[in-house]
């Protein structure tokens, strides 16, 4: 099996059907197409070639509905084969009890304020190689910041990654747990929002963008089992907002604007709601760029002198007015 995710290469979400998929796949082919480069240096012609060959592997598998079904089964047995890195609690020199599980649930307490960063098992993992550029950043709600970070045993990345599929494992099996699915979204979320808050015009974060989809799917979960959950509306939106304007669909910046509107109305003094209001209304064609900075000065009004999520509010203020 590939070691890139075909459905990352695509840039659609796992459960996309067949026209999402060849939409995706026919921008991505102009997007790389080597025509456009004449004259350009020859190793560019050549990036594009390989990546416009991947793209090609990758539409084969996945328009192919025999191809795809064996690939999401290989991809589906690799999730579920990634360890749990997560180290079990100590047994203080006692017998472990016959209840005892061995599998510790991903779970985060409630929100304590409005601005929070990741969960707390995702600072444990990233902190060693991330610590000095996720500082201040504004991610999903809920988790503290643990007063210890273990040293990790395998690359944080890659833990990150069996945490995310242990996660959806959990909420799988426990498909009725509106915290389970909490726990999943607010890990993928988190994971393209690194990227995207500090790279957000690399590779990486095209290869992610899917995981806005699948952060989306999970908070629609979320709502099914408890509608009244303003902030995962509020993550959703979120993710429809920022994976839409990753791949220029404005579909998805509009819905997403309609759900970060209703979480806002909901919970008006949320000042990570607002901070994600303010993007989602820059991201529309055109830009109601004067509406954002309303909502970002209504931010700086509210939230503390100094604060991390003033300071960000501040920032797209003036990146907006420039």
């Amino acid at each position: 099996m590939a070691t890139q995710d075909y459905y990352e290469i695509l840039q659609v979400a796992p459960d996309a059907d067949e026209e999402a998929i060849t939409t995706a796949y026919q921008r991505l082919r102009e997007q790389y197409d080597p025509n456009k480069l004449n004259g350009a240096a020859a190793e560019l012609v050549e990036l594009a070639q390989q990546r416009l060959a991947i793209i090609d592997e990758a539409y084969a598998t996945l328009s192919d509905a025999q191809r795809r079904a064996q690939y999401d089964a290989q991809r589906q047995a690799l999730l579920e084969e990634l360890p749990d890195y997560r180290p079990l609690p100590p047994a203080q020199h006692t017998e472990r009890p016959r209840d005892f599980n061995p599998r510790p649930m991903l779970r985060q307490p409630a929100p304590s304020a409005q601005i929070a960063g990741p969960a707390a098992a995702v600072i444990a993992v990233l902190a060693v190689a991330l610590a000095s550029i996720i500082g201040g950043l504004i991610l999903t709600g809920g988790g503290s910041v643990p007063r210890a970070v273990p040293t990790p045993t395998t690359s944080p990345m890659d833990a990150l990654e069996s945490m995310i599929a242990r996660a959806r494992q959990i909420a799988e099996q426990n498909e009725n747990d509106a915290q389970a699915w909490v726990d999943y979204a607010n890990l993928l979320y988190d994971s393209v929002q690194i990227v995207r808050e500090q790279a957000p015009d690399s590779v990486l974060y095209q290869q992610r963008l899917p995981r806005w989809l699948e952060a989306a799917k999970a908070y629609e979960r979320v709502l099914e089992l408890d509608p009244t959950n303003a902030v995962a509306r509020g993550d959703l939106g979120a993710s429809r907002c920022f994976y839409g304007a990753g791949v220029g669909d404005q579909t998805f910046v509009l819905e997403g604007l309609k759900d970060l509107e209703a979480a806002t109305a909901a919970r008006p003094e949320d000042t990570r709601l607002l901070l994600n209001l303010g993007s989602c209304l820059a991201s529309t064609q055109p830009p109601r760029t004067d509406e954002a900075i309303e909502v970002w000065q209504r931010i700086i009004s509210i939230a503390p002198a100094g604060s991390p999520v003033a300071n960000e509010a501040q920032r797209l203020i003036d990146l907006a007015r420039k």
